[in-house]
């Protein structure tokens, strides 16, 4: 059952990929690509200089980043807690993932609004000092 929520949830179901392939392929598909990956590209870097001085994994593409709470001394499924209680914040916990996730949490940006993002270092001092 983990593995089927896992698919259904995390990875693209084949009728998404079918879909996402003809999207793609669209005459002027490159430019809403590229605009996309801008919008995230900007989230990104106001997450990280939000959380400076946090132990950030720095993501080179995608849409979203991990924070190394092992770093911390904190499990990640503490500090998700933390965030969510204290500071109204949700973040993954990324130790159910395997064996490498075990001391990190991921912060998803990709439908974010810049806004809230800009709060972001007062929330998490708030929910993990």
């Amino acid at each position: 059952m983990a593995g089927i929520g896992l698919a259904s949830v995390a990875c693209q179901a084949g009728i998404a990929q079918q879909a996402v392939a003809a999207a793609l392929n669209h005459p002027g598909s490159g430019a809403d690509a590229a605009a996309a990956a801008r919008v995230w590209q900007q989230r990104r870097t106001r997450v990280l200089d939000q959380l400076a001085g946090y132990p950030c994994v720095r993501p080179h593409g995608g849409w979203s980043l991990l924070l190394d709470t092992g770093s911390m001394g904190l499990a990640p499924g503490e500090a998700s807690r933390r965030l969510f209680t204290r500071a109204q914040a949700a973040a993954t916990p990324m130790d159910g993932g395997g064996p490498g996730g075990s001391r990190y949490l991921r912060l998803v940006f990709a439908s974010e609004p810049a806004e809230p993002l800009t709060g972001l270092r007062a929330r998490f001092d708030t929910a993990l000092s």
